[in-house]
């Protein structure tokens, strides 16, 4: 298995701002679109690499079933008769922000909910808080352990335990705040990636930052370096602020990328809706890390926003997921366009501009 989500699976019901009927039933969540992210990058035969869960109510869609089964991954499905899958309310406001709540309970996934093939994953992807960040890879690492030492596991399965997963964390975003600092340097000591967006990462540290400002490229490099490295010199783990429509920001000790959004000149025309393209991106993301033959540890961590770039810019498409086609001459295609044609372009585009890396 090359990764793995403990993202919900949630349907949404999306408001927009009149005349713009509402849509219902929109397939949605965290888990959700981190598998899209990487099953992107993972057609048939390899799609059965992908893992996540999803708790069906009784009231689960025919047709999401439907969608769901076409991606051919190793989604695990968890069926909860006596309750309705989980629901969620969205609306857009006039100035782009979404409001956001829970029409009932949520049930949450984690390492009991996995199957034996998913716990041996090489990637994870966590949205949580930093208390259930640091509860669900410990578990994940303990779960791995006693399969490990059980006496029927062979020694293949053994072999492939042994090695540590990669874990990527996406902190909640309503816990971005300096309250929740401490917490959030200890979960960031047992990840290999965290990836706020920039609002929650500005929040975190009680910065201002306007992206819109020449000057404040400066400062977010200098915040990175002086805010967040000096607490991070143990365990290095790779920060990667998600920026929305002026693309993304990897900071690693000494080294600075910053990746423009792959719809950075046609965003007018082509991004529809924004919903899940962060998700979407660490999907992705977490695919790179796997598939990068890069020289490096730092040019592996780059190349793999890369991919989660590319990976995003399929989600924001359309209300919900891109449409999955074929094609006898071209093979497996998103919105028409095959993934990897669509890497490639966008590899040539960031070359042409130096890759983009501050040092």
């Amino acid at each position: 298995m090359d990764l793995v989500t403990l993202g919900m699976f949630i349907i949404d019901e999306i408001h927009y701002q009149p005349p713009k009927q509402p849509d219902s039933d929109i397939m949605g969540g965290a888990g959700l679109y981190a598998a899209l992210g990487a099953r992107l990058f993972r057609p048939p035969p390899s799609s059965s690499k992908v893992g996540w869960v999803v708790h069906q109510g009784h009231d689960f869609p025919s047709h999401i079933i439907e969608t769901i089964n076409s991606w051919d991954t190793s989604c695990k499905f968890i069926e909860t008769p006596d309750r309705p899958t989980t629901r969620a309310w969205n609306r857009y406001e006039k100035d782009g922000y979404r409001s956001f709540k829970y029409l009932n309970d949520k049930v949450r996934v984690d390492e009991d909910c996995l199957t034996t093939e998913q716990l041996m994953s090489k990637t994870y992807h966590l949205l949580c808080s930093a208390e259930r960040c640091i509860n669900l890879v410990q578990g994940i690492q303990a779960k791995r352990k006693q399969m490990a030492e059980a006496n029927d596991t062979d020694g293949h399965t053994k072999h492939a335990l042994k090695n540590k997963p990669m874990f990527i964390w996406e902190p909640f975003p309503a816990l971005c705040k300096p309250s929740e600092f401490g917490g959030f340097l200890k979960a960031v000591k047992l990840v290999d990636v965290v990836s706020p967006n920039l609002d929650e990462f500005c929040s975190l540290l009680g910065v201002k930052l306007d992206l819109a400002q020449p000057c404040d490229w400066t400062s977010l490099r200098q915040t990175c370096k002086e805010i967040f490295e000096p607490r991070n010199e143990e365990t290095k783990t790779v920060l990667v602020i998600r920026l929305g429509e002026k693309g993304c920001y990897v900071a690693q000790p000494g080294r600075y990328l910053r990746l423009p959004a792959y719809h950075e000149q046609d965003a007018a025309s082509r991004v529809i809706d924004p919903t899940g393209g962060g998700n979407t991106f660490l999907g992705g993301f977490g695919i790179g890390l796997v598939q990068s033959a890069a020289p490096s540890p730092a040019a592996r961590f780059e190349e793999a926003a890369l991919y989660g770039t590319v990976a995003a810019s399929f989600a924001i498409e359309q209300v919900g997921v891109p449409i999955l086609g074929w094609s006898p001459s071209q093979g497996e295609l998103w919105n028409g366009e095959q993934v990897e044609n669509r890497l490639e372009e966008y590899k040539r585009r960031v070359k042409n501009k130096d890759g983009g890396t501050e040092e």
